[in-house]
C-alpha cells in the first residue's frame, strides 16, 4: 500500500519532471538566457506559486535537471563493471556497454546540442564527469610501459567519447545504437599502428 508520504514524493517528482521537460522544449524555441520562469510555468501548465514551491529560480531547475542527467550517465558508464573487480576491455559486448542507450533515453535533452550549445556549460560537466569516473573507478588506466600520463590519456578518452556522441546527434542518430556501441568497443580495443600511409595533399 502506498503511503501518503510516498504519494506526495511521487507527485513532487512528477511536477519537477514536467517543468524540466517544459524547459527542454522551450530550449528548442528560445535561447537559454531568454527563457523565463513565466515561460516555463506557462509551457508546463502550472502557476508561479507551484514553481517556487520546488525551485528558487530557473538556475536551480537547470541544476536539478543536469544533476539527474549526469547521475544517469554515471550509472550507464559503470554498468559494464558493476559489482566487478576487473574490467576486461576485450570482453566488452554491446549488451553491457549502454552509454548510447543513455543518450536515447534522454534524446530530447541531448538533441539540443545538434545546432547549438544547448545549456551553457553542460559539455564541460559531461566531460568532467567522465574524467572523474575514470580517475575514481579505474586504476592503472594508461599504458605504463610507454610511460603514458594518466591525466592526459583519460582526458583524450573523455573528449573522444563526447565527440562520438556529438557526431551521432548531429547525424540525427542515423547509425543504429547497436552499431554505435560496437564501434565504441572496437575503438577502445584499437591499438595504433606504428606508421601510417599518407595521402597526397
Amino acid at each position: 500500500m502506498v503511503t501518503d508520504s510516498e504519494a506526495e514524493d511521487r507527485r513532487i517528482r512528477r511536477t519537477k519532471k514536467n517543468m524540466q521537460n517544459a524547459f527542454i522544449l522551450l530550449l528548442n524555441e528560445k535561447d537559454y538566457h531568454r527563457i523565463t520562469v513565466t515561460d516555463i510555468v506557462t509551457s508546463a501548465d502550472y502557476n508561479r506559486t507551484t514553481f517556487y514551491r520546488h525551485y528558487q529560480d530557473k538556475e536551480t531547475l537547470v541544476h536539478d535537471l543536469i544533476h539527474s542527467i549526469l547521475e544517469d550517465l554515471t550509472e550507464s558508464f559503470r554498468f559494464p563493471y558493476k559489482n566487478k573487480k576487473w574490467l576486461t576491455v576485450d570482453s566488452l559486448s554491446s549488451s553491457n556497454v549502454i552509454i548510447f542507450y543513455h543518450i536515447l533515453d534522454n534524446i530530447n535533452f541531448y538533441q539540443l546540442w545538434k545546432d547549438s550549445e544547448g545549456i551553457p556549460g553542460f559539455q564541460s560537466q559531461f566531460i568532467n564527469t567522465l574524467i572523474q569516473l575514470h580517475k575514481n573507478d579505474i586504476s592503472n588506466y594508461a599504458n605504463q610501459e610507454l610511460d603514458m600520463d594518466d591525466e592526459l590519456f583519460i582526458t583524450y578518452r573523455a573528449y573522444g567519447v563526447w565527440g562520438l556522441i556529438i557526431n551521432w546527434i548531429k547525424s540525427d542518430f542515423q547509425i543504429p545504437v547497436e552499431d554505435m556501441t560496437n564501434q565504441l568497443i572496437k575503438i577502445l580495443n584499437y591499438h595504433p599502428v606504428s606508421k601510417y600511409k599518407l595521402n597526397n595533399y
